[in-house]
Formats: structure tokens, C-alpha cells, sequence
């Protein structure tokens, strides 16, 4: 077994030893998912659609949400506080194995509990593409999961390119609330429902909107604003945040210099 299968399982019989907190991380993780979509939910209700999307067809964008976030928490979630990994020191300690220190990172604080986005995800988009008769075929299959990788590309470029803003401002914790949480609120709905500069912000310049909004219309007969090519671009687009995130962040580690923690 190679040192990064070795930390991961580790970590993952470390999280298993506390059972109780661990079923109790994934109850509340399920039930924020679930309240939160019950929001969506009453709002529908209340006008029967949103700017011409029905609840099913929002259930459906909900889901390329949840999917990309689960495998980006999955794989990335130790990037949310990285800020107290260089303020405490432990990025020295990382530093010196004899394995990529991200790498040794993201392995060793790898986290099980992340897999309730990815189920609850492909609860959401399964319901919600049968109700909507979407054809299941080898095509869809593979389209889904090049849009899935897209968006899980997408936000774990945001997560680095925050992340690497520790190894100047050593705490990137107001960066982390808006740009990783809270962002991701403006595409709950789809993003026609909203103003100008909304739209233009979240597909040109905070490109979320290629996590759900574009990737839904390659299967919905809905015209996107400013261009229908653009939900074919969500996997170009997050391997290019992604890149150029990577980039960003092995430039912090070149300017790094220790906390002396």
C-alpha cells in the first residue's frame, strides 16, 4: 500500500473510532441539505415556479450542487482550514515528508462523512431526472459525470486559490465563509431569476453558474442567458480554475516562510 492509501485509511479508521459524532456529522450534514432545499421548496410553492422553473427542475439543479460539492468535500475539505495549518505550524511538519505536503495533507484529513453530499446528490438527480423524463443512456451517463467532474473542479479551484492566500494573510478565515460557503447560495435558484451584475459575476467572473445552471440546460429545453454553447463549457471551465489555482498555490509555497510556531 502506497503512503497516501496508507494516510487515508488511517484517517478514515481515526474518524470511525468516535461512531457516535461521526453518525451524528452525516445526520446534520443530510438534514441541512434536505431544510435547505424545503426553503426552495415552500418558495415554489408559494408561486408554483420561479422565472419558469418548476420544483422538479429545481430539485435537478439542486443536485449537480450537492454532487460536485460532495466529491469536492470529499477529496479537498481539509482546504477549508488551512489558514490554522500554517498558523499552527503543522505545514513545517508536512513540509519535511518525504510525499508531496498537499497531498500528505488532503490524505491525512480525509473525511468519510463527506460521502452523505454525494448520496443525497444522486438521490436528488435521480428523482428528479425520472420525474422530469430525462433518458437514461450511456451518453447521459458519461455527460453527467464530465459535468460532475467540471463543478467538483470548480470549487476545488476556489477552495485552493483561497487556501493559498494563508501563506500571505496566515488567516483567510472571512475568505473561506463568503467564497466557499456562502457564494454557493446565489445558484440554489438559477441565476435568470436574478439581476444584472448577478448573472454576469457568477459566469464570467465567479463562474459558479457552470456547477449547475449551464450543466442543467444540456438536458432541459431552457435557453440560457448569454449563450447556450456555454453548458458545454462547465469541464473546459473548471480544469482551467483548477490550473490556474494549482499555480497560485505552489506560488505561496515558494514566498512561504515560517510561523515559528
Amino acid at each position: 500500500m502506497g503512503p497516501y492509501p496508507a494516510m487515508i485509511q488511517k484517517s478514515i479508521l481515526t474518524r470511525l473510532e468516535y461512531r457516535g459524532s461521526f453518525f451524528i456529522s452525516l445526520l446534520s450534514m443530510v438534514l441541512y441539505y434536505i431544510t435547505q432545499f424545503s426553503i426552495v421548496g415552500f418558495t415554489v410553492n408559494a408561486f408554483n415556479e420561479i422565472n419558469g422553473w418548476n420544483i422538479y427542475e429545481l430539485a435537478f439543479l439542486y443536485s449537480f450542487i450537492l454532487m460536485a460539492q460532495g466529491m469536492n468535500t470529499l477529496l479537498f475539505g481539509p482546504l477549508v482550514r488551512f489558514d490554522e495549518v500554517i498558523r499552527t505550524g503543522s505545514w513545517d511538519y508536512l513540509l519535511i515528508r518525504p510525499v508531496s505536503p498537499l497531498g500528505a495533507l488532503l490524505s491525512m484529513k480525509f473525511d468519510p462523512a463527506a460521502i452523505a453530499h454525494l448520496i443525497l446528490g444522486v438521490v436528488f438527480f435521480v428523482y428528479s431526472a425520472s420525474t422530469l423524463h430525462i433518458e437514461h443512456t450511456l451518453v447521459t451517463t458519461i455527460t453527467v459525470i464530465a459535468l460532475w467532474i467540471g463543478g467538483t473542479l470548480i470549487l476545488a479551484g476556489i477552495r485552493l486559490t483561497v487556501a493559498s492566500f494563508a501563506f500571505w494573510a496566515v488567516s483567510t478565515e472571512s475568505l473561506v465563509h463568503f467564497f466557499v460557503y456562502s457564494a454557493k447560495e446565489f445558484i440554489i435558484y438559477p441565476i435568470n431569476i436574478y439581476r444584472f451584475p448577478i448573472p454576469f459575476v457568477l459566469t464570467f467572473i465567479f463562474p459558479l453558474a457552470f456547477i449547475n445552471y449551464y450543466p442543467a440546460h444540456v438536458f432541459l429545453d431552457k435557453t440560457a442567458v448569454f449563450s447556450d454553447y456555454f453548458k458545454y463549457l462547465s469541464l473546459p471551465v473548471g480544469i482551467a480554475i483548477f490550473c490556474i489555482s494549482f499555480l497560485l498555490f505552489r506560488l505561496g509555497m515558494k514566498k512561504y516562510h515560517s510561523t515559528g510556531t
